[in-house]
């Protein structure tokens, strides 16, 4: 039996289920979403429930995701953010009735930003109704894209650590301050192009030294 070259599409579908698994997609970038920053629930495990409770929460991402392709829904930027701190607000409130009251806006941000990224890196093709929320949707704050935003003046958190942020309002302002500096561009856009792990980044700005810039052109300072 002869076997076929995969094609791209087939090869994309690998990759995709290579990093999130055989799961039902939208619970695997959901799943997947609490990965990056589970790290940072120190004390997680001396609950009673501990097992539940990341289940519960991540239930009322899907339900938060799922509203958003509700077809019958009208979301602007206005609406969307309303949406998007309910939802923190709510799974901050989740876990501290299950006795984790350190469970803040740092972490919940996190999870839903990144869930909505991964949605549309599995595209409307695999998770479908979701591509008007493009535009709308908030950069996942984390260190390397505070790093890589500092180059442009962001404003600094009030926190030590993203994961610590507690105030919404900081929050909020953080990526109105996104929408205002790049207005042209998707907030998740400008995080596509600019998250890049710290020793990548590095290796980049060796080349630049060891590389001579092409004739004709220069270096434009970024700020």
């Amino acid at each position: 039996m002869p076997f076929h070259n995969p094609s791209q599409a087939e090869q994309n579908d690998f990759l995709i289920r290579l990093y999130f698994g055989q799961r039902e997609p939208l619970t695997a970038c959901v799943d997947r979403a609490y990965l990056d920053f589970s790290r940072t629930l120190h004390g997680m495990a001396h609950l009673a429930d501990a097992a539940s409770v990341p289940r519960k929460g991540g239930e009322f991402v899907s339900s938060w995701l799922t509203h958003l392709r509700d077809p019958r829904g009208a979301w602007d930027l206005d609406s969307f953010d309303a949406h998007h701190r309910n939802a923190c607000e709510r799974l901050c409130e989740l876990y501290a009735a299950h006795g984790f009251d350190c469970f803040v806006v740092g972490q919940a941000q996190k999870w839903l930003n990144m869930s909505l990224k991964y949605v549309f890196v599995f595209g409307e093709q695999r998770l479908s109704g979701f591509a008007r929320s493009y535009p709308l949707g908030h950069v996942p704050i984390d260190n390397i894209i505070l790093a890589r935003l500092s180059e442009y003046h962001a404003p600094r958190l009030s926190s030590s650590s993203w994961s610590r942020l507690n105030e919404y309002g900081e929050y909020l302002s953080f990526q109105q301050w996104v929408r205002h500096r790049f207005p042209e561009c998707a907030p998740l856009a400008v995080e596509f192009h600019l998250w890049r792990p710290s020793n990548e980044v590095q290796g980049a700005r060796s080349n630049k030294r060891l590389q001579p810039t092409a004739p004709g052109t220069f270096m434009k300072r970024r700020g």
